[in-house]
């Protein structure tokens, strides 16, 4: 016996001698001292190493971010103006705390007093300037100049000007003169195009997508307009054009076209937590949701696309169980009819199951079916601004009522003008969107919708973001006699619209319950989005909306607001947030929303 509490004790004293118990150390402090020019607050919000706030008590000390943090400072300085900058870095520890301190000398601040640049041809003096960041009598910016000096050297591939050298040189005194020395050279000419791993694909669908022609002048814009049209044929999964130079000339380049392909034929399935759309008058809806597709990326060898999709889904939001089932068949190309028209043809069967209000019950009693058959084209403008049309063929039912199917036949129109920096991070930019559609074709349902969408980005302040959004909408002629099915009218209410009110609930019947929509929908949120530790970030926000059958009704008065607090993180899929918002009329009237993204 005494034997085995002896082997123990042996076993534990090597494990811990082995496996030695890590305790952490947590910043109490860190301490400035010479930042005479850069305010405190402004440096933290630099360092990666933060404070304690209100909401982290104990951030973790980690030594190896010490000196990142002293680089970053220094490099930030350098973007100032300050090019003699000494930061000394150290730290003490008491017990399991540690104080960060931070010595700065700030130095001399240096000003652009003259900018001299010799052999430049193609771009003005002013352009070259803009690129790079040189303003006269303005603090002297080197960061800003080697990190934006691929922007004049692409202006130069713009202009053929594709192996144009650049040398920037710096001469400092009690200010700062730069010269600019380019040498232009030569303007380059296509000479040839070949391909790299074609596969079985037909050489001339490729070289149809094509836009530059062999012998003219080398253009970026035109490479670059190449590159996209090959990679939307949706085949390759990685697509470079590499200019070649010819031997023994000086002006002449061929052009390489490496790519990858897809694997042609493939089984994809994900799932997770993901919005998806009930209404096309509401935003989507985060859900748990799971998506099984079958895709042939290469129909018949040829860059038409065949794939097959279900989907199911079930919202997250405890006031709105309604699971959905949905089956695509999709059919695409980039070309209709020997134009260049992306055209995709989809048939879709989509089912909707709601809850018993009558017993209260989650289990599905009811079920809403939608069917059709559209089509669509898609035209690109430039990043991710488009045209699109879609004709509709579909029909609706209801199986609480009976009445039978309504058939609706319909065309619609949307444009996208999309100068937002970052689709997911946004920072700076705006959106404007706009939906026209007409249903009355020959079916049972006439009427003409309109929908606009408005999205505005403001930088504010220590990385923080002031984000506006307004939407309005409104359907001209609505008959919905025949079905309590209102599927294109507006909806208002949950984590992606009003956010103070269950989700499509802004509008609700007495008796039963059920969502409510309208065909008069005006809807405006404002954010502020700033930072808070790390990936965390916080956010503020205030939204109003109004939901109307009749467009007199609304106004200012008759808009309903909420207001709240958001938390965020910053996830390699996107932000994830939550959201607490209160009805600013009845304060007391409180909701508490999960949201994937951004709301916008």
């Amino acid at each position: 016996m005494f034997a085995r509490v002896r082997i123990f004790i042996v076993f534990v004293v090597m494990f811990n001698q082995i496996f030695p118990e890590v305790s952490e150390d947590f910043i109490r402090s860190i301490k400035l001292k010479g930042n005479e020019s850069i305010s405190h607050e402004k440096i933290l919000t630099l360092v990666r190493q933060k404070p304690p706030n209100f909401l982290f008590r104990k951030p973790i000390f980690d030594s190896r971010l010490l000196k990142l943090d002293a680089l970053t400072l220094k490099s930030f300085y350098h973007s100032k103006g300050f090019l003699d900058i000494k930061i000394q870095e150290s730290f003490e520890r008491e017990n399991n705390n540690i104080d960060i301190n931070y010595i700065i000398d700030e130095g001399k601040r240096y000003y652009l007093s003259e900018v001299e640049v010799v052999g430049n041809y193609k771009i003005s003096n002013n352009k070259i300037n803009d690129f790079l960041g040189l303003k006269i009598q303005e603090p002297y910016n080197p960061v800003f100049i080697n990190d934006n000096l691929y922007l004049l050297e692409n202006e130069y591939h713009q202009v053929g000007k594709l192996f144009a050298e650049i040398l920037i040189k710096d001469e400092i005194s009690d200010s700062v003169k730069v010269k600019v020395v380019i040498n232009e050279k030569e303007d380059i000419f296509i000479k040839n195009t070949f391909l790299e791993n074609i596969g079985k694909i037909d050489s001339s669908q490729i070289f149809r997508e094509i836009t530059y022609l062999e012998g003219q002048k080398y253009s970026k814009k035109e490479i670059d307009k190449s590159l996209r049209r090959l990679r939307e044929m949706g085949i390759f999964s990685m697509v470079n054009i590499i200019p070649v130079k010819v031997s023994n000339s000086e002006n002449l380049v061929n052009l390489v076209i490496e790519l990858n392909h897809y694997k042609q034929r493939e089984w994809n399935s994900v799932g997770g937590y993901d919005p998806i759309q009930f209404s096309e008058g509401a935003e989507p809806l985060p859900a748990l949701s799971i998506n099984t597709e079958w895709r042939n990326r290469s129909f018949f060898n040829s860059p038409t696309q065949f794939s097959t999709e279900l989907l199911a889904g079930v919202p997250v939001e405890e006031e709105f169980i309604a699971p959905r089932i949905r089956y695509d068949i999709n059919l695409s190309s980039n070309w209709f009819f020997g134009i260049r028209f992306p055209t995709k043809i989809t048939g879709y069967y989509e089912t909707f199951f709601t809850k018993d209000e009558q017993n209260n019950s989650v289990i599905p009693v009811n079920t809403i079916e939608r069917r059709g058959i559209n089509l669509s084209q898609h035209v690109n403008f430039f990043n991710r601004s488009y045209f699109e049309t879609r004709s509709i063929l579909e029909s609706f039912s209801d199986a609480s009522e009976n009445d039978g199917s309504i058939e609706q036949r319909a065309i619609s129109l949307k444009v996208n003008l999309d100068k937002k920096d970052d689709p997911i991070f946004t920072k700076r930019g705006y959106l404007v969107s706009g939906i026209l559609k007409y249903a009355g074709f020959g079916g049972e349902r006439n009427y003409l919708k309109l929908d606009l969408n408005i999205q505005s980005y403001l930088p504010f302040r220590n990385q923080s973001v002031i984000a506006f959004r307004c939407k309005v909408g409104k359907i001209f002629g609505w008959d919905n006699e025949g079905s309590d099915y209102s599927y294109e009218k507006f909806y208002l209410g949950g984590s992606t619209s009003m956010r103070g009110w269950d989700v499509l609930r802004f509008k609700t019947k007495k008796i039963d319950d059920h969502p409510l929509g309208a065909t008069n929908r005006v809807m405006t949120n404002l954010e502020y989005r700033g930072p808070l530790y790390k990936s965390f970030g916080i956010t503020l926000f205030i939204d109003g909306g109004a939901l109307e059958e009749d467009s007199k009704n609304i106004s200012l008065i008759n808009t309903k607001w909420d207001s709240g607090i958001g938390l965020t993180i910053q996830t390699p899929l996107g932000p994830a947030r939550i959201d607490y918002a209160f009805q600013i009329e009845n304060p007391q009237i409180w909701k508490i929303q999960l949201g994937v993204q951004n709301l916008f």
